[in-house]
């Protein structure tokens, strides 16, 4: 399943090799352009424009009104990369670029003649990129409670040590792939690392040839980084396949490997063997550690000193494991995390849903430690770091590729939470580089999209571009007649037989008691983290207090330093 590892020369329009040769602009403080005023620790830096709230449009959608030129120019509520612009604008041009993000783009170049979709209360966010999946195994149904609880992914792999082995399906067809993908956009994503992929609808950011004009390196999804697919297991020393991943073959690109899936000693080896202090040593700036389950504070530590990140699959890890990567003390360390679905049979049918069971998570066993502007950014900014394409995707700011999806703001969720909230029927709008993939009929039909397919999807009138996007190879009958032999192409509220993200193991813990808030089967009197969950894992001492400060490190502010005196 590991795709072949290649960094193809790239050559970007000047517009963007500006930006693809220099990090994001800092987050500024206070005032920004456009007369904006600051303010509001959860979403940034809080900005009103002058025409706050804009007027709602009927049917909490948007209303389109033609221009004279090939630009467009969005309004609404825009999420971009300071934090809230209420009332703003983003434009983009007719190539597909970004070239204006603020409270009035009246003037930026082709805005006087540019199509205005004005969307109200609506939010206007950067679309969402998976960095985690493996859609290939598209033509399954989701496994619900699961079978078993693991200790290490080789057990339900193969049924090693007296556990169940999952039956899974492989080698999904073309359209069962594209319904995947299809699945991917109808929640606001148009990019992601599925390790395999189709032409059409996503960007296939690991597979070659099927990035969609995106100019970007061909990230290296790994699923086996140690040559270890035929099952081994070791607790101390590195000697599992004959042919590892090399630290040389791994330049140039993001690079995704599967490593420290698991909650025991085993798994917590394999971090060791690909580490610094390892023989692999494929720790780097470069690096998205998929999973990153069994990781310590040192561990986490040796991460964030190489610049690398992780990439967070909850709802696979807690149905898999009843457990989950150790987030908040990675966040309090300063990891990056982004947030990927791993699969269809143990994790979620697309990004909305993955970002549920993390708001959950946060929400029941991790005392709200994520903001709602933290969460959505582990599937737009973060998601664009470990995958390689933060030059180009992830952000509203000009220069970007205008890859961006509308979202409804209703029932109160307003701003990031009308994304962690949102339903296929709440997404308004996905425009890949521009040109749109799937939103809300008439929306569609203004913007020239109306030949693409129209479907039902909670009683909202949808389109989806299948058939213009493939050049007819398929059509949305088609896919979504291969997809539904196995599971929906989507849902109206929780999906059938989803993966639980209610951390659950046989005789340790099952959900929050009286006396446990978090779940994690210790007594509050004796938990050394009673608000956030960190269950005692095999290979460590207790529930984990590196430093000795009588904190857990789950819940520590400094997991290595007893003083609490880190940055």
């Amino acid at each position: 399943m590991t795709p072949e590892r290649r960094a193809p020369l790239v050559l970007l329009p000047p517009l963007l090799l500006a930006v693809a040769c220099q990090p994001p602009a800092p987050t500024p403080e206070g005032d920004s352009s456009g007369g904006a005023e600051s303010g509001g620790d959860d979403g940034g830096d809080v900005r009103s424009c002058g025409d706050d709230p804009l007027p709602p449009v009927a049917g909490d959608t948007c209303e389109v009104t033609p221009g004279n030129g090939g630009g467009v120019r969005l309004r609404g509520t825009v999420l971009d990369a300071t934090g809230i612009l209420r009332a703003g604008e983003v434009v983009f041009d007719d190539t597909g670029h970004i070239t204006c993000v603020d409270c009035d783009c009246s003037q930026a170049p082709g805005a006087a003649d540019a199509t205005v979709v004005s969307c109200g209360q609506a939010v206007i966010s950067p679309a969402l990129i998976n960095p985690h999946d493996h859609i290939t195994y598209a033509n399954n149904a989701p496994i619900g409670q699961g079978p078993d609880r693991y200790d290490h992914r080789h057990q339900w792999r193969k049924g090693q040590d007296g556990h169940v082995e999952l039956d899974v399906n492989n080698n999904a067809s073309r359209d069962e792939v594209l319904a995947a993908e299809l699945r991917f956009v109808m929640g606001g994503a148009t990019a992601a690392a599925s390790a395999g992929g189709e032409t059409g609808l996503l960007r296939n950011l690991d597979t070659g040839g099927k990035l969609q004009g995106l100019p970007a390196a061909v990230a290296d999804s790994d699923t086996f980084p140690l040559d270890d697919s035929s099952g081994e297991q070791r607790t101390e020393g590195c000697d599992y396949g004959s042919s590892p991943t090399t630290a040389a073959s791994i330049q140039g690109h993001a690079y995704l490997p599967h490593v420290a899936e698991g909650i025991n000693a085993a798994a917590h080896n394999e971090f060791v063997c690909v580490s610094d202090t390892g023989p692999q040593d494929l720790i780097g700036p470069r690096t998205a550690l998929v999973h990153g389950i069994a990781l310590e504070p040192a561990d986490v530590a040796t991460m964030q000193a190489a610049s690398a990140m992780l990439v967070w699959s909850p709802r696979s890890n807690v149905v898999l494991y009843g457990n989950t990567a150790p987030v908040t003390m990675m966040d309090a360390m300063g990891l990056p995390i982004a947030l990927g679905t791993d699969w269809v049979a143990s994790g979620s049918m697309n990004l909305l849903r993955e970002l549920a069971c993390a708001d959950a998570l946060d929400r029941d066993a991790f005392g709200d430690h994520f903001s709602d502007r933290a969460l959505w950014q582990m599937v737009t900014a973060n998601a664009a770091r470990a995958t390689g394409t933060s030059a180009v995707l992830g952000t509203l700011a000009p220069g970007y590729f205008a890859d961006i999806a509308v979202f409804r703001s209703r029932d109160g969720a307003t701003d990031h939470r009308a994304v962690i909230d949102a339903g296929s029927d709440d997404v308004l709008l996905v425009l890949r580089a521009g040109e749109p993939l799937y939103g809300d009929a008439a929306v569609l039909a203004g913007l020239g999209a109306q030949d693409c397919e129209t479907l039902d999807v909670c009683g909202t009138d949808k389109r989806a571009c299948v058939a213009r996007d493939t050049g007819g190879s398929s059509t949305l009958a088609g896919v979504r007649a291969a997809i539904e032999a196995y599971y929906p192409l989507f849902f109206c509220g929780d999906p059938d037989d989803e993966p639980s993200c209610m951390p659950y193991r046989p005789g340790a813990y099952a959900g929050a008691k009286a006396d446990d808030a978090d779940g994690d089967g210790l007594d509050d009197a004796t938990d050394d983290c009673p608000t956030v969950f960190n269950p005692i894992r095999g290979f460590e001492v207790g529930q984990g207090d590196a430093d000795g400060d009588g904190a857990g490190d789950a819940c520590d502010r400094c997991p290595l330093d007893a003083d609490d005196a880190c940055p």
